[in-house]
């Protein structure tokens, strides 16, 4: 039989980064059915239209020269760019609260998902971690390397525990500062900044290789139409990059649902030893250290 009245266990150590990688790719295949294709199929349809439309654009400029065409094909891609960079942002919150459902054992429901992801406080909580972010970018680039690590978290804690705006900031901060070991490579916020390097440099890789083939198609199209004496056309390059960027779109989401994965595993690692540890603290000071919950203190 259990002892009912045994003490709290201590909380285990953190989990190694080189497995909480291994823990989230493991998750993703896993998951991947669910997760993917709900938001891969928007991103890739809304890739496929902004590189439509910039293609049309750089057609545009090519062959009707005046500062009103030109002007108002810059003011173009900025709206769609912004439009793309708000997709792209909402599409990451849905992932997020989809891999926290997985973890917590519900089903994962990618409509609730995004449903979530477009709720005014979550979109206010994002851009306020945004600002803050883009503020560090600005003083020297160099204070980005500790703020965004430091509110890595803000996605994973409004998907789990609906907190939100300042509060979910400050707990994020809370969360990634949290070592009692002292020991650097047990820092959540190291922890998170590796995972950012790590998925950055997936991202970099995927769709550097998936990009190649297209950037050699109009390589070897220039040097053709060089050597032929022709001018070289512009446009038909930029027709070339509707595909890829398609590709890149579909290939990126998956590294999305890695990284959500990866934070989600971060945040529910050290929430437990974070909370299991103010409890075993608790107990101590009611009971006496060691002592079990049910003896009473001398």
């Amino acid at each position: 039989m259990n002892d009912l009245t045994a003490p709290a266990p201590l909380p285990t150590g953190p989990m190694p980064f080189t497995r909480l990688l291994d823990e989230a790719m493991r998750l993703v295949r896993r998951h991947f059915r669910a997760m993917y294709p709900p938001v891969a199929i928007p991103l890739g349809l809304l890739a496929t239209v902004t590189a439509v439309l910039q293609a049309l654009w750089i057609q545009r400029m090519t062959t009707e020269i005046g500062t009103a065409t030109q002007l108002m094909s810059s003011c173009g891609t900025i709206v769609l760019s912004f439009v793309q960079i708000f997709v792209i942002v909402v599409a990451s919150m849905a992932l997020q609260k989809a891999a926290v459902d997985a973890l917590a054992g519900r089903t994962i429901d990618m409509k609730g998902a995004w449903r979530f992801a477009v709720q005014g406080n979550v979109l206010g909580t994002l851009v306020l971690q945004g600002f803050a972010i883009m503020g560090s970018i600005l003083a020297c680039i160099v204070p980005v390397l500790y703020v965004a690590p430091l509110l890595s978290l803000v996605p994973p804690i409004m998907a789990a525990e609906s907190v939100f705006g300042g509060s979910a900031l400050s707990r994020s901060a809370e969360l990634t500062r949290y070592n009692p070991q002292r020991r650097f490579l047990d820092y959540p916020m190291v922890k998170a900044l590796g995972l950012m390097i790590v998925t950055a440099v997936i991202s970099y890789a995927v769709v550097l290789v998936v990009a190649i083939p297209f950037q050699l198609l109009a390589g070897v199209d220039f040097f053709r139409q060089t050597a032929t004496g022709v001018e070289p056309a512009m446009a038909k390059w930029f027709w070339l990059q509707v595909p890829s960027q398609i590709l890149q779109s579909l290939v990126t989401v998956a590294v999305y649902a890695y990284s959500s994965f990866g934070y989600t595993l971060l945040f529910l690692d050290t929430r437990s030893r974070k909370e299991g540890a103010d409890l075993a603290a608790e107990i101590d000071t009611v009971f006496g250290p060691g002592r079990p919950a049910g003896e009473p203190a001398p």
